[in-house]
Order: structure tokens, then C-alpha cells, then sequence
């Protein structure tokens, strides 16, 4: 019979809560990075690119592959200053991701993000392959197969781990081999342009339509934006950079100049060292080592220089895309787009261990299948080319949209249409990048059959996991932050469980699934009290069998579960002390203890029918006490 001295106050609407979430506040990031700092990672991940990029983009733009870098160097320019605009705009970290879901809603942010994940782990697993070229220098096992591809699955593990376990370069070294870098790649460009340069040699290198082709032509620039593709690096880091609004486009404004200045003169210097046979073929996997080597006069004194820096700064690289996929996968599951899965952290260390583990095994899996480079650049730009389309995109829908948002950099040269200002550099971006996107899908096979399949697994995830958690699939879930400053992350480690030895298990099954939830373990522990009449240490034969009984479908239990319990056995003359001494002093984090409602239950308000030793344990123990109450009849 329902009671008349309530009433229900119903506010819920079915529709507002499946699009409305609310969630905690977690604060922000700290905003610690400077221009420099933007500088040295973007550098570190754009520069980093002509380490591989000169010799694949050669392969097939052969004499021409200047031009080509060229072309890509104008679409990256427009790319740069989309970026630009909209990080200073939306200063968090979330990339292209970020933009489209402010400016289109959730579906188009998860396929720009699932587009950008599929870079990142590309970004891992091309730079990590490209290491074990240039250390062949001192090491020629690893231009083989099998040495090559081991020594690259290796390195992967082990930046998988090394991130696992919170290990990160810091900012200051990325300046220092950035800096570096820079200092090598202009030597070569000075020394070569005074030991080498041959502009009738480099034009002599090209017939028009023949070598290369046309289609060739194309085809190697679409190949040259894999040179570009790391300026999403510094978009990322918006959410932790002082003063976002100026530094992050002055630090990628920096960035696009001096790239596509080292690009062109390492390319011109290339072709006049070596042919764009040799370049495209022999040299295709290390191509400024072939470089240094062809290098007149200087080659033996550079060489082992440029190996050991080209080896060091793909390996920041490699680790820098291990960050950003898992770094994107934490963002895009806070936004409700991928399983919480991805944005578990490991207690202890406190890194997104779970995705990271899950992005080194595929990239893993991309170089096995890959096993090629010119097959690795062609996945790469499938994923590059939709994610800087889809940023595109989003500046011109915000200018749309939001034309009062405020804008601390704003791009110039606009078409104004239904009052609306439109950028001429995002307009021609949006063309350029996704007609090469198209280009990618229409002649680059692998990269067609590979990306169509990563992007169509991504949609079914996404699909099955905003059903699962009973969210909109196609549209856009509201996420409202609330602050409880008094919450605390529960650090369980042990569990202690008492067993009674009657039929109650419900305690235990709580602690075994709990305990698998949060990585816990579970010790279940049997009292058997002895009467103050006897010695504490008296042969109990019926008391023990039960007590062994008891513990045998703990671990029964236990099992169900995928957990090793541990059992233990105590006597003593009260169970309730003796569970709280042994908490004490294994230094249990939670005490699951039974309890049975009898019914009908006492008349008395005070009085307690959880029992003596429950009772004690609740009162006593040092630790969080659960209690598990179960109906009894």
C-alpha cells in the first residue's frame, strides 16, 4: 500500500536525457606551454616527415619531386591557416575533432577524430619503420626483412610501454633536437648549394609527361602532403598554452615557414646529389642519409651524424603519435563518442594505459600488413586529407554559425555571401584537400581499401556503443559540467571478504565484481570462533571442514569472475576482532561484509539485526566497511 505522506516530483524527459549528459568537472589543463615550446613539437612532428617523405614522394614524382613538394607546400599554407583561426578560437585540445563537433554536432566530430586517430597511429608506426633504415648505418642487419620489421615492432613495444608507464620528452629537449634539426637540414642546404648544386642537371632530370607522367605528377603530390601532415600536433596542445589566442598561430605561422623553406632546398639538394632513381629506390626509406652520403667532401663526416639525429627525432615522432591517438581517444570518450574503454586510466600511474595498449598493437598490425612504406604513406594520407577537409569545413560552418564568436587570429581575404564572411584560403583548402582525398581514394588502392575499412569498423563502433549507452546515434548529446569538489576517486588495491559459511555469497560476488571493475584483489577469510572454555588452538575437525567448504566456493566464485582468490583461515574467540585485526594489519582498503534482514523486522527504531559481528566490523575496522544485506526468510 503506497504511502500517503510523500509525493513524486517527476522531471525527467525521456528525449532531453538521452541528448542531455551531465558529467563531472575534471579542471582544466594547466596552460604551461609557450611559443617555443609549440614550436619545437610542431616542428618535431612536421620536420620530422622529410625523413621518409623526399624519397617515397621521388619514387613517383622522379625529377619533378621539387614541383611537387611545391604544390603540397600552397595546400599545406591554406591548412595552416585554418588551423590557425580556429585553435586561437577554440583554444582546447581536440585538433579537427574539436572543431567539426562545434560546428556540425557529434557524428561529423567522430568521423573527423576517427579519421585523425587512424593518422596518428600511422604517424607511429611510418616513423618507428623509417628508424631502422637510418640506424643501418652502423648496424646493416636492419635493411633486412626480417631485421627491419622486427627492430620496428620492438620499438613500438617499447614506446608502449614507456608511455604507460608516464615516461614523456619534455619540452625542452623537443626545442634542443628541433633546434638541431633545423641547424642540419639548413648545413646541408648551404653546403650543398656550394659543393653541388646543378640547376641544368636538376631540369635535365625532367621530361614533361614522360618522366613523370602526368598521372605520376599527381600522384606524387598527393604523396608529398604526408610531408605536412603534423600540424595537427599543435592544434592538440591549445587547451595547455599560455595565451593561446596569439601564441598557437604565431608558433604554427613559425612552423609553416620554416618547413616549407627546409623542404624546398632539401629536396633541390637531393636531386643534385643523387638521380631520382637512386633517390626514389636505393634511398627511398632514409633519403637525407642518401643525402649525406652523396654529399661531396663532407659525406663521411656527416653521415653518422645524420643517422644518429634522424633515428632520434623519428623516434620522438613515433612516440609523439602514440601520445596524440592516445590523447584523442581520451577527448573523444569523455565526449561520449568512443567506449569509456578509451579514457580508463591506470590507477597507479595514471595514464590512459588501455589505449595506449590498443593503439601499439595497431600500429603493430599496420606495419605487418603494410610491410611497405610507399603502402603506410598511402593509408596515411586517407586519414590526413579527410581530417583537414573536415577543418575546413568547420571554419566556414562557424563563420556561419558563430560569426560573433570571438576570434583572436582572423584570416583575411574573405568572400561575403548572405552576410556571412567566408575565407578564400578555406574555401581553396576545402578543394585542395579533399581532391586529393579524392585522388587518394580513386588511384591509391591500399590506401582506398584499408581506409574505407578502418573508417567503417570506427562507425560501427561508434553506432553499437551510443546504442549501448542509450544515447542518439545522429544527433548531438549536450554535456553539462557540474563541479563536486568533495569527490574523490576510491583507491581500492585488497578486499576482504569474511564468509559465514551458510548459504549468503551475495558479499562476495559484490567484492569479485567490483574487484574486476577496478583491479583489485580479493582475500576471502574464514573465523572460527573458539569458546572461551577451550585453548585458542584446539583440533576443530567439523568447524574446519565447514570453514574449508566455504572457502571452496569463495574460490568457486572467484572464478566466475576471472579472479584468483586468496583464502585464509583463522580461529579465534570473537570473528568481529579478528576481521578487524587482520584488515589492520594486511592493510585491507575495503571490508565486504553479509548481512541478513530478518523479517519481519524489530519494532524498535535503535535496535540492529545486522548482527554482533557485522555490527563490530562496522564500528571498528580502520578501512571502508560495504555492507551487502541480504533478505532472509
Amino acid at each position: 500500500m503506497p504511502s500517503e505522506d510523500k509525493r513524486r516530483i517527476d522531471l525527467s524527459d525521456e528525449n532531453l536525457s538521452r541528448r542531455h549528459v551531465v558529467a563531472m568537472e575534471k579542471g582544466a589543463l594547466r596552460r604551461l606551454i609557450g611559443t617555443a615550446s609549440l614550436f619545437a613539437i610542431g616542428y618535431g612532428d612536421v620536420g620530422s616527415s622529410i625523413y621518409y617523405a623526399l624519397g617515397v614522394t621521388t619514387a613517383w614524382a622522379m625529377g619533378a619531386a621539387p614541383l611537387a613538394i611545391a604544390i603540397a607546400g600552397i595546400f599545406f599554407i591554406f591548412t595552416v591557416l585554418t588551423y590557425a583561426e580556429l585553435s586561437a578560437a577554440l583554444p582546447e585540445s581536440g585538433g579537427s575533432q574539436l572543431f567539426a563537433r562545434r560546428a556540425f554536432g557529434d557524428v561529423a566530430s567522430f568521423i573527423a577524430g576517427w579519421a585523425l586517430l587512424l593518422d596518428y597511429v600511422l604517424t607511429a608506426a611510418i616513423s618507428a619503420y623509417t628508424v631502422a633504415p637510418y640506424l643501418s648505418y652502423f648496424w646493416p642487419a636492419l635493411k633486412t626483412p626480417v631485421g627491419h620489421i622486427g627492430f620496428t615492432v620492438l620499438l613500438l613495444v617499447a614506446l608502449g610501454v614507456l608511455n604507460i608507464a608516464g615516461i614523456r620528452e619534455s619540452a625542452g629537449v623537443s626545442l634542443t633536437l628541433a633546434l638541431m634539426d633545423i641547424v642540419t637540414q639548413a648545413a646541408i642546404i648551404v653546403i650543398g648549394s656550394v659543393l653541388a648544386l646543378n640547376l641544368p642537371r636538376l631540369l635535365g632530370q625532367i621530361e614533361w609527361g614522360v618522366a613523370p607522367s602526368w598521372q605520376n605528377l599527381i600522384y606524387g603530390v598527393t604523396i608529398a602532403m604526408v610531408a605536412y601532415t603534423g600540424i595537427e600536433a599543435v592544434s592538440q596542445l591549445s587547451g595547455e598554452t599560455v595565451d593561446p589566442g596569439r601564441k598557437v598561430p604565431r608558433a604554427m605561422l613559425m612552423t609553416l615557414g620554416t618547413v616549407l623553406v627546409m623542404y624546398m632546398g632539401i629536396s633541390v639538394i637531393a636531386l643534385s646529389v643523387m638521380t631520382p632513381q637512386e633517390l626514389g629506390g636505393q634511398w627511398i626509406n632514409d633519403p637525407i642519409a642518401g643525402i649525406a652520403a652523396h654529399m661531396p667532401g663532407v659525406g663521411p663526416y656527416l653521415a653518422p651524424w645524420i643517422t644518429v639525429l634522424g633515428a632520434t627525432i623519428l623516434t620522438i615522432a613515433a612516440n609523439a603519435g602514440m601520445i596524440g591517438a592516445s590523447r584523442l581517444a581520451y577527448s573523444m570518450a569523455n565526449n561520449y563518442q568512443l567506449p569509456t574503454f578509451f579514457s580508463r586510466l591506470h590507477p597507479r600511474l595514471k595514464t590512459p594505459y588501455l589505449a595506449l595498449a590498443a593503439f601499439t598493437a595497431i600500429s603493430i598490425l599496420v606495419v605487418l600488413i603494410a610491410r611497405e612504406l610507399k603502402v603506410l604513406a598511402d593509408l596515411y594520407n586517407f586519414g590526413a586529407m579527410l581530417a583537414f577537409s573536415m577543418a575546413h569545413l568547420s571554419l566556414l560552418g562557424l563563420r556561419v554559425k558563430e560569426p560573433d564568436l570571438k576570434r583572436p587570429f582572423k584570416l583575411g581575404l574573405n568572400l561575403r555571401l548572405a552576410g556571412r564572411q567566408l575565407p578564400l584560403t578555406a574555401l581553396l583548402g576545402f578543394c585542395a584537400t579533399f581532391s586529393v582525398w579524392l585522388i587518394v581514394v580513386a588511384t591509391h588502392v591500399h590506401g582506398r581499401n584499408l581506409g574505407f575499412i578502418w573508417m567503417g569498423m570506427g562507425c560501427l563502433l561508434y553506432a553499437w556503443y551510443r546504442k549501448r549507452a542509450q544515447l542518439p546515434v545522429m544527433e548531438t548529446v549536450q554535456i553539462e559540467k557540474v563541479s563536486v569538489p568533495e569527490y574523490q576517486a576510491l583507491a581500492v588495491k585488497s578486499v576482504l571478504v569474511p564468509t559465514m559459511g551458510g548459504p549468503m555469497t551475495e558479499n562476495l560476488q559484490v567484492a569479485c565484481q567490483f574487484s574486476r571493475d577496478h583491479g583489485a584483489h580479493v582475500t576471502a577469510l574464514h573465523v572460527i570462533e573458539v569458546p572461551a572454555t577451550l585453548p585458542l588452538d584446539t583440533f576443530l575437525p567439523d568447524k574446519l571442514a565447514a570453514a574449508d567448504a566455504a572457502l571452496k566456493r569463495a574460490m568457486a566464485i572467484g572464478r566466475e569472475f576471472n579472479l584468483q582468490v586468496t583464502t585464509q583461515i583463522l580461529q579465534a574467540r570473537s570473528a568481529g576482532q579478528a576481521i578487524v585485526d587482520l584488515a589492520a594489519e594486511q592493510d585491507f582498503d575495503l571490508i565486504v561484509v553479509g548481512a541478513v534482514h530478518k523479517h519481519p523486522p524489530s519494532p524498535l527504531p535503535a535496535a540492529s539485526s545486522l548482527g554482533a559481528t557485522t555490527e563490530y566490523v562496522v564500528r571498528n575496522a580502520h578501512c571502508r566497511v560495504w555492507i551487502c544485506k541480504t533478505s532472509g526468510r
